[in-house]
């Protein structure tokens, strides 16, 4: 794995595990019926550790979220297609929107269950609504799987961009050996005929007189 992804994995993770822990202490520290005062007709919620918890619980989900989106580029829609594998590219994106809908059932019962564990006074008597239960264990397992889905999407889409061309767009060309040169005809094209051999030829084929083979013996008719 390289450097980059495992910085960022390790990050998103971390934010993750600390979102779902505060998650899973908030639901042991929840407000119960015992703890709700009805005083002239009101129900008082004292304060409690579980809203603070569920408050930094979605927050430190927003933050991996961010993180992993930014990487990831935009669930995958800012990054370029030349070059992408699509079938990796098409997962990734299915993942990151996996991430999102994982990310945000689990805020709004984070935020749910931090509104019902409020020091507040509720005109509600003689009902005093309560949270009930596994609201903030169901929120800490979705931001684990938000963020599961959302490491795994940013891995597919830097896998899928890894086969892109160069910047300029060139990539490179397998060289070839020159090709030969074709004779056409004589001589070769690129040579000059060679006067001495093309003097001889003249002679012997009787075409005039060679200065290189000059005639022995003169003939006269009678």
């Amino acid at each position: 794995m390289e450097t980059g992804v495992f910085v960022v994995s390790a990050v998103v993770g971390l934010f993750a595990v600390a979102s779902a822990v505060l998650g899973f202490i908030a639901e042991e520290k929840k407000l119960t019926p015992e703890d709700i005062d009805v005083s002239s007709g009101e129900c008082e919620y004292p304060a409690n550790a579980a809203f603070v918890l569920g408050i930094c619980a979605v927050l430190l989900l927003a933050v991996a979220q961010i993180i992993v989106s930014s990487v990831a580029g935009c669930c995958g829609c800012c990054r370029p297609r030349a070059g992408a594998s699509e079938s990796r590219r098409v997962t990734g994106i299915v993942c990151s929107v996996f991430s999102w809908i994982a990310a945000i059932v689990a805020g709004v019962s984070f935020v749910q269950g931090a509104a019902w564990n409020a020091p507040v006074t509720r005109d509600t008597a003689p009902l005093c609504y309560y949270l009930k239960d596994g609201v903030f264990r169901r929120a800490a397992v979705l931001s684990l799987a938000a963020a599961v889905f959302g490491i795994k999407s940013y891995i597919m889409l830097r896998a899928a961009t890894a086969v892109e061309p160069k910047p300029d767009g060139q990539q490179p060309q397998p060289q070839q050996a020159p090709a030969a040169p074709v004779v056409t005809g004589y001589p070769p094209q690129g040579y000059a005929p060679n006067q001495q051999f093309t003097a001889a030829a003249d002679q012997v084929y009787g075409q005039g007189p060679s200065a290189l083979y000059p005639p022995t013996k003169g003939y006269g008719q009678v």
